[in-house]
């Protein structure tokens, strides 16, 4: 019985001088691991030790020994875990009632199936799968001849639980006695080691022209409550695939996104690379903060896919080369530049980037990205973002930006109006040309008296130029169409169109 409370094993006496009597006392040489000792004075080793005083543990056998399965035994030599038992007997018969079916299934002998229920150990991941939204079997032509119990029934399906390449849990399918079981939930706890990739295979038997069905739910940690990893019907998507970050990585990563399970993601495709590279693991556990910087370089190589292979580098040290440039400052990320003809497809600005909270100089240009412009470092001084393919108005959250300098949003398909809220920066140069921005120039740009550089060109703005621009004490250039009716000449402006 695997159940029971573990007592503290005495290990107060030196096994060699307990045993040159042979027998056993109570009062002088009692047996180990809490052995009986007998009216014979032999012990009798009812926690699984040998021996003539039971002193030999029976660490890594293959057989998972509750009384043994603790830190000070190493979790009785691996035994209770996959992928840390050796032997042929690992995980039989090592989950007594899979899911909590027991009683409740159609078939009268022992309900158990392959894996390891005891594990404990807490450097393996915990996971919760479950099942739900049985579909009952309503078939009258075929249910005699499946079900002892009428109709309509339902069943669970056969499930696989393999992380590289080693089996954690496999359960036949069981057809539940009563219908009212059908409307029930049934989870079944795992654990797999952090740092894998893993695959949740499940089958549902068919009965004549139509199959049964549930739905498979897979959580991290250790009920339906914890974090939702991946879900679907078995009919659908009879295989899940995750994968399970190093357990530094998914400590700090969950705080960004549930989806660093999901490989399908950008997120989890970041957090698996992330896991298979030994610095991250390194930089994880000396600062969380350079694991983020190194997490949001990730992601935004998962979305453009940079025409390079040097990921393992340290993103101060060639990270990306020669796609990526990043300079850096105190071994943290101050600059982040992104050129033409580096990517080998487009997509969104991630918001992860934001985790970038040092940058000062961010360039992502040359039209890799599309979509429109997420929230970015409230650190940056400069930002170039000219020559894609971005959409929306000019985010008001620049204004949250309220060190930057220069602002280049050219050659994109920005719309709408110029946002007031620029005015609330000390901006030097502002490039806009070669959007699609409509309405009229508003007047607070007038308040931006340290602007040296501004470029309006190629937009469908309309009406005439605020007497406020008169107030751009420190312009040097100018660019703007030449469809404004009226106001201040601005002499330092070229007019084009």
């Amino acid at each position: 019985d695997l159940g029971f409370n573990y007592p503290t094993p005495d290990q107060t006496r030196p096994v060699e001088n307990s045993l040159s009597c042979g027998t056993c006392n109570d009062a002088s040489n009692p047996c180990f691991f809490d052995g009986i000792c007998t009216e014979d004075q032999t012990c009798d080793c009812i926690n699984g030790g040998f021996g003539k005083l039971c002193q030999e543990a029976p660490l890594g056998d293959g057989i998972c020994n509750g009384y043994f399965n603790t830190e000070l035994y190493g979790w009785d030599g691996g035994d209770c875990c996959g992928g840390t038992c050796s032997g042929p007997e690992c995980g039989l018969e090592g989950i007594s009632s899979p899911f909590g079916i027991g009683g409740k299934a159609t078939i009268e002998e022992d309900t158990r199936g392959f894996g390891y229920e005891y594990c404990e150990d807490p450097s393996m991941a915990p996971l919760t799968i479950e099942f739900s939204n049985f579909q009952l079997y309503n078939d009258s032509n075929w249910i005699p001849v499946f079900s002892d119990y009428g109709m309509p029934f339902c069943s669970t399906s056969t499930i696989n639980v393999r992380c590289n390449g080693i089996t954690y849990m496999h359960v036949p399918s069981y057809g539940l006695k009563n219908t009212s079981d059908c409307a029930l939930s049934y989870m079944q706890i795992i654990h797999v080691p952090f740092g894998s990739s893993c695959e949740v295979s499940t089958k549902m038997g068919c009965f004549g022209p139509s199959c049964l069905n549930h739905d498979v739910s897979v959580y991290y940690g250790t009920s339906t409550e914890s974090t939702p990893i991946m879900s679907g019907s078995v009919e659908s998507q009879p295989q899940l695939s995750f994968g399970v970050p190093s357990e530094c990585l998914t400590e700090v990563l969950l705080s960004q996104s549930s989806s660093i399970f999901d490989l399908s993601t950008l997120q989890g495709m970041a957090a698996n690379t992330l896991s298979n590279d030994a610095i991250s693991e390194f930089l994880c556990i000396k600062n969380h903060d350079l694991i983020l910087e190194r997490y949001a370089l990730a992601v935004l190589n998962s979305t453009v896919q940079f025409k390079s292979t040097n990921w393992q580098a340290h993103q101060c040290h060639g990270w990306g080369i020669p796609a990526v440039k990043t300079t850096c400052r105190n071994a943290t990320i101050t600059g982040l530049f992104v050129g033409a003809d580096s990517y080998s497809r487009r997509g969104t600005i991630p918001t992860e980037l934001a985790l970038l909270t040092n940058v000062v100089h961010l360039a992502l240009t040359g039209g890799a990205f599309l979509g429109t412009i997420p929230k970015l470092p409230t650190s940056i001084l400069t930002l170039e973002l000219w020559g894609n393919s971005l959409r929306g108005t000019i985010p008001s959250h620049f204004a949250s930006i309220t060190g930057m300098q220069n602002l280049a949003l050219s050659e994109n398909l920005l719309s709408g109006k110029i946002s007031t809220e620029l005015s609330k920066l000390d901006l030097i140069g502002l490039w806009l040309d070669t959007n699609q921005l409509t309405g009229t120039i508003p007047s607070e740009l007038g308040s931006i008296t340290k602007l040296q550089t501004l470029t309006m060109v190629g937009n469908s703005l309309t009406g005439e130029i605020p007497t406020e621009m008169e107030n751009l004490s420190s312009l040097r250039y100018c660019e703007i169409d030449n469809s404004f009716t009226g106001g201040p000449a601005l002499p330092v402006c070229n007019r084009n169109g």
